[in-house]
């Protein structure tokens, strides 16, 4: 296990095709709706958006997939490598995304999450996100599942 002076955040553009790659593939290993390659290269090229990988070298630890519309940022996407959890990996991810928050004159940032998924809701609890909702089956799929609408201000 390494230190965290060894992670690097980066951009994601859309000529990264191994990190989409990458992002893909742990899209699969850690979400129950994973997205395609596909779906990340076109969140990756639209206008309105901004991603971030984590990297250790050549290995991806984690990523943000963020959407933004007037002054705020939607958290479409963000995870790290269950292997790579309690690291402050997720810590790292999020401060960045902050500071693109600001540099773009970004307000809020929302996101919705898995109502069941009680260790990603205490990870944005304790970032100072307030809970504003439900949405009752929100997540559908084998198992429909509320989601947890949360916000913070930038």
């Amino acid at each position: 296990m390494s230190n965290r002076d060894n992670i690097e955040i980066t951009l994601i553009t859309e000529n990264d095709r191994e990190r989409m790659e990458q992002v893909a593939q742990m899209e699969a290993d850690v979400f129950p709706d994973p997205w395609s390659y596909h779906e990340v290269r076109s969140t990756v090229r639209q206008k309105h958006t901004f991603c971030a990988a984590a990297m250790e070298g050549d290995t991806l630890l984690g990523y943000f997939l963020c959407y933004y519309v007037l002054d705020e940022c939607e958290i479409a996407r963000i995870a790290v490598a269950e292997s790579e959890r309690r690291r402050g990996i997720g810590q790292m991810l999020l401060g960045f995304m902050e500071q693109i928050c600001h540099e773009k004159q970004l307000k809020r940032m929302l996101l919705d999450v898995r109502k069941s998924n009680q260790a990603a809701i205490a990870f944005y609890e304790k970032n100072k996100f307030g809970i504003d909702g439900e949405r009752k089956f929100y997540y559908g799929g084998k198992n429909p599942e509320d989601a947890i609408l949360m916000s913070r201000v930038v």
